[in-house]
């Protein structure tokens, strides 16, 4: 009769060897649940050693997509090194995660996923280093566009849903569009779409700080309240998407590029949503 082995033994052994569940559990079957003996099997096999590295950080790594019909999936997987990053099994990693992703509903979230994370320490055993799968989502287009762009670094992407309401045969015209708002986003990384979005407490805090800036020093309420006006201005400018100026005409903004475009192809364009991955920053 076999040694039951509670959920309790499996996480003490995983969180002193940085092993993965599966191999923790058949470890302590192996050692009838002797934990010291669970940790030399382990390591006779290779596998721990990662919970020493668990403090060291994160700075590197890729981000990698896939589209299939109406489905588009994005991944950032970090690591400490550039080696590492460059390393084909990191890869590998991120095409099979993002054709889970795109495949079972139950990959959308990889970051949260415990079988996406058991494949990710499989890989970290191997590189020798600190891994972690920081973020992904799936869009799945209901009557809407969208379009990827990726840096050649394959360290920065971006990816953009536009609903239309005009001919939905103008596929190709929508989806360029997408795809040069994606590179809009990587170039820029705005954090909200448009100044509504943006939380009224980041806006009072902006104003706190500019407050005591030795730029506001000294001047009048009436002064000073120019002086804010025109600090929010600039502040949506540069993080609300609608509001910056377009990387490619910069005498427009992105909702002036959309609304001439929306009036050539005969129909609303708007954009849903976007998601922006640059390794290093949040």
């Amino acid at each position: 009769m076999s040694l039951a082995i509670s959920t309790e033994q499996v996480m003490s052994l995983r969180n002193q060897t940085g092993a993965g569940i599966m191999d923790c559990k058949q470890a302590l079957k192996e050692s009838n649940g002797d934990i010291a003996k669970a940790i030399e099997i382990l390591r006779k096999k290779g596998l721990a050693g990662l919970a020493k590295r668990a403090g060291r950080e994160m700075k590197e790594g890729i981000v990698a997509f896939k589209n299939e019909n109406n489905k588009y999936a994005l991944i950032e997987i970090n690591c400490e090194t550039d080696f590492v990053a460059k390393n084909p099994d990191v890869k590998k990693l991120a095409d099979e995660l993002l054709d889970l992703m795109i495949k079972d509903p139950s990959y959308s979230n990889p970051a949260e996923n415990e079988k996406a994370k058991e494949k990710l320490q499989n890989v970290a055993m191997r590189t020798g280093e600190n891994m972690q799968i920081r973020r992904g989502i799936v869009y799945d287009l209901k009557n809407t566009f969208a379009g990827i762009y990726i840096h050649s670094d394959n360290k920065k992407a971006a990816m953009v849903e536009l609903s239309f309401s005009g001919d939905l045969s103008k596929k190709t015209e929508i989806e360029e569009i997408a795809k040069s708002i994606a590179m809009q986003c990587v170039a820029m990384n705005p954090r909200w779409i448009n100044k509504s979005d943006v939380p009224s407490e980041v806006i009072e805090k902006e104003k706190e700080i500019y407050k005591e800036s030795p730029q506001a020093k000294g001047k009048s309420e009436i002064a000073l309240g120019k002086m804010l006006e025109g600090r929010i201005r600039k502040f949506y400018e540069e993080t609300c998407l609608m509001e910056q100026n377009y990387i490619r005409e910069q005498k427009i903004n992105i909702a002036t590029l959309l609304k001439n475009k929306s009036a050539q192809l005969g129909g609303e364009i708007n954009i849903k949503r976007f998601d922006c991955y640059i390794i290093g920053l949040e």
